[in-house]
């Protein structure tokens, strides 16, 4: 049996490749219980310590803290995850490491052999990507009270991402993800899931706009990959009453789209009750844009946008609840923030939602110019 380690691996500078694909939405997480857990942070990176299971939709995640207090985070990847997708993102954040290495962001270590990875074979015989990370710190920010200034400082955090992002590529960027908001043509199939017929109609309605107007005017914008789910549940801040940001986690959704569909999945999560319900929007923009400036066509797509990440939290949170009923409630976690979403922005209406958000980044823009 190999002795445990006193402290984390080496940060893995590896860069091995691998490719497959599946329909991932359709697969329940790896039966990986916390005893297996153990043995493989023991045998494949020689740490051990205290370790608990955390919530996920498709894969086994793990807490581990170490016996000196360092902490780590053990994931076991879905079995049917293309394993080029999952070595893009592992690859991604070793790219971060080098080109913002102050970012909040997870880093990667080595296995005993020197590797990012390992691929071990699951109790129903499913082989699985195996990688160890650094653990972040902080209060998710979906259960803390903003503090003032917080959502400029987010928005000028995911500006300082993408910008780190912006000279990546990996051979699997272009792969189908079913989050990716370019995709939502491909949400028909799963909107007999959505029970409420009212709401059913107005998606649809949403994917028929998309198709007539959005869809062709994405190629004009600009892309890259982009980390995909910037939500208040994929956000670390300082505290329950939070004043900053202290890490950005879950790089599971990474796709190459346009930078535009990364900020409106963004801001979408931050419609809000109230006199001012996009307040919390225009003040990321402000502090996006002031790190990055906007384009118009951008900014012009950008409540349509959101109003197709709500259609599509709204059908895949349907489809998989229905597929997947002891884990609804975590799969439904983000659907009255959907709701809210879709409501309130078809309230104020596009254009009035256009309006002001070109005028807050026109004034962030004129204040910082690049």
């Amino acid at each position: 049996m190999l002795a445990a380690m006193a402290g984390l691996p080496p940060f893995s500078t590896a860069n091995e490749a691998a490719p497959d694909l599946a329909d991932l939405l359709a697969q329940a997480a790896p039966e990986i219980t916390s005893d297996m857990a153990a043995d493989l942070a023991r045998d494949i990176y020689g740490v051990s310590g205290n370790i608990r299971p955390l919530s996920a939709e498709k894969d086994a995640n793990f807490h581990i803290r170490l016996p000196g207090g360092e902490q780590a985070l053990l994931k076991v990847t879905n079995a049917v995850e293309d394993r080029g997708v999952t070595h893009m993102q592992t690859a991604a954040l070793m790219h971060l490491a080098s080109t913002d290495p102050t970012l909040p962001v997870q880093r990667i270590c080595q296995t005993l052999s020197g590797a990012s990875s390992a691929i071990i074979t699951g109790p129903s015989g499913d082989a699985h990507v195996v990688r160890l990370m650094s653990y972040l710190d902080g209060t998710i920010l979906s259960t803390a009270k903003p503090g003032a200034g917080l959502y400029p400082a987010l928005g000028m955090l995911l500006a300082r991402l993408t910008l780190g992002l912006r000279g990546f590529f990996h051979p699997s960027a272009g792969h189908v993800l079913q989050w990716d908001i370019k995709q939502a043509h491909r949400l028909r199939p799963m909107l007999d899931a959505i029970a409420d017929t009212d709401l059913r109609a107005r998606v649809t309605a949403t994917i028929d706009h998309f198709d007539a107007e959005i869809a062709p005017r994405l190629p004009l914008l600009r892309a890259q990959v982009v980390h995909n789910d910037f939500n208040p549940h994929n956000l670390l801040v300082d505290g329950p009453k939070a004043t900053r940001a202290t890490g950005i986690i879950d790089f599971g959704d990474m796709v190459y789209t346009p930078v535009a569909c990364d900020l409106a999945v963004a801001c979408s999560y931050q419609v809000t009750d109230g006199a001012d319900p996009l307040a919390r929007i225009a003040q990321m923009i402000q502090g996006f844009a002031a790190k990055m400036p906007l384009e118009e066509d951008e900014l012009d797509l950008l409540p349509d946008l959101m109003r197709l990440r709500h259609a599509t939290t709204l059908t895949i949170g349907a489809w998989r609840a229905r597929r997947y009923p002891a884990n609804a409630e975590y799969i439904l976690r983000n659907t009255a923030t959907s709701l809210r979403g879709l409501d309130t922005i078809d309230s104020i209406g596009i254009g009035a939602v256009q309006s002001a958000l070109r005028t807050t980044a026109h004034t962030a823009m004129e204040r910082h110019p690049s």
